[in-house]
């Protein structure tokens, strides 16, 4: 008997609902200038996001291990990696003159308190990322996919959970000291998140057959909830404030189709498995 897999609908719907309320959040009842809110406590917020991050856990076991729709082609993974992609090393690539002014006048860092290397880091590894999700994201919409095995070295795709771990270590220095300002703390959560899926993801291209789907339903799930469903909300209103430079508005957008990817990988591991159709 076919074993009964998690609702994807649901995760759609979960983050249409999040990104919902996320919207009123930041328009209604949080300051645009401090992030703190002016109603209701944060930790409320804060706990809402965790349970998004935490619960698609829960039902990960009962995912197909090895999900028959990422076997060898998928267009709509292909298309979203390729747009994160895009987006990803675009904004690698608008920060590189900021990269090469640093390096030739570290004064300009002085006040910050890091080397100049830490800037180079922050433009060229969304650079690279962006370019291995770009290039894959096209071998996934052609069929050079898993069941042809046609993919780089693990060291070439390392660059994408490395990019989104410098991504973390990157918005937790600047997390204030108190924590109840949200949009800091939603960031920091979001690039945890993402660097789960990339994690997932980097097995999914590097190892083909390798049961990962209850980790990749997971991963995914809490990819998009956390990635799309708010941050993509709190990067669109920020924009349109005129809070963000163009390299952080390209960054968030392409976090939130990374998001989309894993809305594409947990959908699929809610599909059938593909050692059922061996089987059978």
């Amino acid at each position: 008997m076919e074993a009964k897999r998690p609702h994807a609908g649901l995760v759609l719907l979960a983050g249409l609902a999040l990104g919902a309320a996320h919207t009123a959040d930041l328009l209604f009842w949080t300051d645009p200038a401090t992030g703190f809110a002016t109603a209701g406590p944060a930790w409320a917020r804060y706990a809402v996001w965790l349970a998004a991050l935490a619960l698609p856990y829960l039902p990960a076991r009962r995912a197909a291990a090895q999900p028959a729709a990422l076997q060898d082609q998928n267009r709509p993974l292909g298309v979203c990696m390729l747009v994160a992609g895009v987006l990803l090393a675009a904004a690698g690539a608008l920060a590189l003159p900021a990269a090469r002014a640093a390096a030739q006048q570290p004064a300009l860092l002085q006040g910050y308190g890091y080397p100049p290397v830490v800037v180079w880091l922050d433009a060229v590894l969304p650079l690279l990322a962006g370019l291995w999700l770009a290039v894959y994201g096209v071998r996934a919409c052609v069929g050079f996919g898993l069941a042809r095995g046609r993919l780089a070295g693990a060291l070439a795709a390392a660059v994408v959970p490395l990019c989104m771990l410098w991504r973390l270590a990157w918005r937790f220095q600047f997390v204030p000291a108190s924590p109840a300002r949200l949009p800091c703390t939603l960031r920091v959560l979001s690039a945890v998140a993402a660097l789960l899926f990339a994690v997932v993801l980097l097995k999914l291209f590097a190892t083909p057959g390798l049961p990962c789907g209850h980790t990749l339903f997971a991963a995914g799930s809490g990819c998009f909830l956390l990635c799309t469903g708010l941050e993509l909300v709190q990067t669109l209103l920020e924009a349109a404030r005129g809070m963000l430079a163009l390299p952080d508005l390209l960054a968030g957008l392409g976090l939130g189709a990374l998001g989309l990817c894993g809305l594409v990988c947990a959908w699929a591991a809610c599909g059938p498995d593909a050692t059922d159709a061996d089987g059978s």
